[in-house]
């Protein structure tokens, strides 16, 4: 027994000081260890050293004092602020309460052989009212002084009680309705991911409305800046709500998967990427790409059970019926859109390949809002990796639009629509504006995939011809897809009813999207680096008019848009990316031909400033949206181009020009352009380079060999016979462009738009 004992106080000691000091393992003998004995030290031990770390409870009694001190110490400041509903408090009394729960709480962070020093040097540190807030600080003898930690409206801007009823933290009824009907209004059009009417219905059912909760966060993040004032009087700062809301929607929404968590974040991705905090938005667009894979929405649900061997583990419970499923089809077509536009505005690769995508395209929108099932065509993505420069991509995918058996999932008996029988051609009128849109946001990412991320040696003829034989390839395929529109899309009723114009947005922002691919596609070759004329014949005359026509055409479609939209309308941030493009490219022009400024250009700025104004908000400023950061950055190029005569304009910079933190001020200008040796910038007024918009030649590049320049035409290649082809007549005036004598941007059902 009396060895058990001396044991269990061997177990107890804590080790010699000479053992600590040399980091060794004492062995807790007295009165000397093994190693005191061995090395003939002293060996002493602090019999009163306690154990290290918390007593069980501590943090948490701590806690609640430093709460009630906390409390009392904001009520004392609503005292001083003249708050007669707050009990007054002498401010000597909690000094001396939150100097005590200070003494105690170091007490029990520190060591006992350091409590007596630390706690009379924080005695001696004076807590005094603060003048100006009635607040209380620690003063230091230096006069520096600390505040304690303020809130916002009382109370911190995320709590741990915000997620356990999410519907607590939304606004009253009235606004959230408000709310609501803005979202169908303004963001619905351009984001469609929601079947208006179903929708409704599932807010009038308890259990449906909790599911749809994350979603009335978005949408209070989105849209609680365009409520009318008068209904929003009562909240207290605007700003702060939707920022609650916005983190209240990322961290449910990556708590679990379910398509309201994509849908919600959707929503985020929209009013971050238009208020031109990018930074923000670019990492919800990569893991939403990631997620619609994890939620087999990248693939249609009827071919589900013909993949691999090895099935991915299913994490959505079939759809109810079409109408979900259409609704779950448009989820992942709209985050398709946002990772192509991501891709072409920032350079970066894209998310969603060939491999990961087998998904109908959305149908039409009058027939999704009259819940008339359809069956839609697939839309086949290119290949990326048989992109290579040298490899001929496929003019157009081999299961788009072609004869299949599509399986009756959903019975016909739901509705009174008609499915295809087995073996019928899939009909293209059930597809809408929105796939339209779709198809031209893919062509836009074709030509920044495909073309301008392509690495070529310039000096390589074959390397040369093979990047030129892919330019044909994609201006044939944006041809193609122009001539082929429905002839429902391009006859005009603009033309034929001037005074009745209703332009469905994303059928508009198709179009637009067409012209900026051609403009993407072309500026390379319209304007060259002087270093590219030494070795190749390129059509520029042909581009450059191309390029123009693209930009004047965006000019009068969105000056048409913008009449005849209402005053308080938005428009989606690719809409806004085409506007940039368009006006930036006849800067381009102007500095690399020097030939007068069109006048489109101002236009196509007075845009961009509408355009912001409109995002902003009844009251708001709209320094710091996407749209005026364009703005400025072209006004800022402009600048720079009108003082200094030899700066130079970097043709494909303008993924590196845009500010992405969204801090509200103006756009810095020094690093606007990158100064390249791209271009041609030597040319006075008055030499042979004339403005192809007049239908000029160019004398000093007409023809092999004219000029100071000349071209190495070599022995017949590809180069050779790729550049014969791109000069010839016929191929330089095909209409590329889509204008308003040639497209009806009407809905084709009058009261629906997509």
């Amino acid at each position: 027994m009396e060895l058990e004992q001396n044991a269990a106080q061997v177990d107890e000691r804590p080790a010699c000081g000479a053992c600590r000091k040399r980091k060794l393992r004492c062995s807790r003998e007295f009165p000397r260890c093994s190693h005191c004995r061995r090395i003939g030290t002293t060996c002493s031990y602090d019999v009163d050293r306690e154990k290290p770390g918390l007593k069980a409870g501590a943090v948490e009694a701590l806690r609640r004092r430093v709460e009630a001190l906390e409390d009392a110490v904001f009520q004392q400041a609503e005292s001083v602020r003249g708050d007669p509903r707050v009990p007054t408090q002498e401010p000597t009394n909690i000094a001396s309460a939150l100097c005590e729960g200070l003494e105690q709480l170091l007490g029990q962070l520190r060591p006992t052989n350091k409590r007596k020093r630390l706690l009379s040097n924080a005695s001696e540190v004076p807590i005094a009212p603060d003048a100006q807030n009635g607040n209380l600080s620690l003063s230091e003898p230096s006069s520096r002084n600390i505040h304690p930690r303020r809130r916002t409206n009382d109370r911190p801007l995320i709590q741990p009680d915000d997620f356990t009823d999410l519907s607590s933290t939304l606004p009253k009824l009235d606004i959230l309705e408000s709310v609501i009907d803005l979202y169908f209004s303004l963001v619905q059009p351009w984001i469609p991911i929601f079947h208006e009417k179903r929708f409704r219905r599932r807010m009038k059912d308890p259990n449906e409305r909790a599911r749809l909760e994350v979603v009335l966060h978005a949408v209070v993040f989105g849209l609680l800046k365009h409520v009318d004032s008068e209904l929003t009087a009562s909240l207290e700062d605007i700003d702060a709500i939707c920022e609650r809301s916005r983190k209240i929607v990322l961290l449910t929404a990556m708590n679990d998967l379910h398509v309201e968590n994509l849908q919600a974040l959707t929503i985020v991705c929209f009013e971050d990427i238009g208020s031109g905090r990018l930074s923000r938005a670019w990492p919800i667009v990569g893991s939403l790409t990631r997620t619609v894979e994890y939620l087999q929405l990248s693939v249609e649900s009827e071919h589900h059970d013909n993949g691999p061997l090895l099935q991915p583990r299913p994490c959505l419970p079939p759809a109810h019926d079409w109408i979900e499923e259409e609704e779950r089809r448009r989820v992942f077509w709209t985050i398709f859109s946002l990772d192509r536009f991501c891709s072409v505005t920032t350079g970066w690769n894209t998310s969603l390949t060939s491999n990961d995508v087998h998904r109908r395209l959305p149908a039409d929108g009058g027939l999704w809002h009259n819940e008339e099932i359809v069956i839609t065509p697939f839309f086949g993505i290119w290949d990326k990796s048989a992109g290579k420069i040298g490899t001929l991509v496929a003019f157009q995918p081999t299961d788009y639009n072609t004869v299949e058996s599509p399986r009756r999932r959903f019975p016909t008996t739901q509705v009174h629509s008609h499915l295809p029988a087995p073996e019928e051609r899939v009909d293209m009128n059930t597809i809408g504006a929105f796939a339209y849109r779709v198809e031209a946001t893919e062509s836009l990412s074709r030509v920044t995939t495909f073309f301008l991320q392509q690495r070529i040696n310039y000096r390589d003829r074959q390397e040369m011809g093979s990047w030129l034989m892919r330019f044909k390839e994609l201006d044939l395929r944006l041809v193609s897809w122009k001539m082929f529109l429905p002839q429902r899309w391009k006859d005009s009723n603009i033309s034929r009813q001037p005074t009745v114009v209703n332009m469905d947005p994303n059928l508009t922002l198709a179009h637009i999207t067409h012209n900026t691919s051609m403009i993407l596609l072309h500026q390379r070759i319209a304007y060259p680096p002087s270093e590219w004329l030494e070795v190749v014949k390129l059509p520029i005359l042909s581009s450059a008019e191309t390029c123009e026509a693209a930009a004047a055409e965006t000019a009068n479609i969105t000056q048409k848009y913008i009449d005849n939209s209402p005053p308080e309308s938005i428009v989606d941030s690719q809409f806004t990316f085409c506007v940039f493009v368009s006006a930036r490219v006849l800067l381009v022009h102007w500095r690399y031909y020097k030939t007068e400024l069109s006048s489109d250009f101002w236009s196509l700025t007075k845009f961009l400033d509408t355009m912001s104004a409109r995002w902003a908000g009844s009251g708001r400023g709209g320094t710091g949206n996407l749209a005026a950061k364009y703005c400025g950055q072209l006004r800022g190029i402009y600048d720079k181009c009108h003082s200094d005569g030899t700066y130079k304009l970097d043709v494909l910079g303008y993924s590196n020009e845009i500010e992405w933190s969204g801090r509200n001020s103006e756009p810095d200008h020094s690093g606007s352009a990158i100064p390249i040796d791209a271009f041609v910038a030597t040319q006075q007024p008055g030499s042979d380079i004339l403005n192809p918009r007049h239908g000029a030649l160019y004398p000093m590049l007409s023809g092999p060999g004219s000029g100071p320049t000349g071209y190495n035409t070599g022995s017949p290649d590809e180069l050779t016979a790729v550049t014969s082809i791109l000069l010839d007549q016929q191929y330089s005036e095909m209409d590329r462009i889509i204008s308003l004598s040639n497209a009806n941007f009407a809905p084709f059902v009058p009261y629906m738009t997509e």
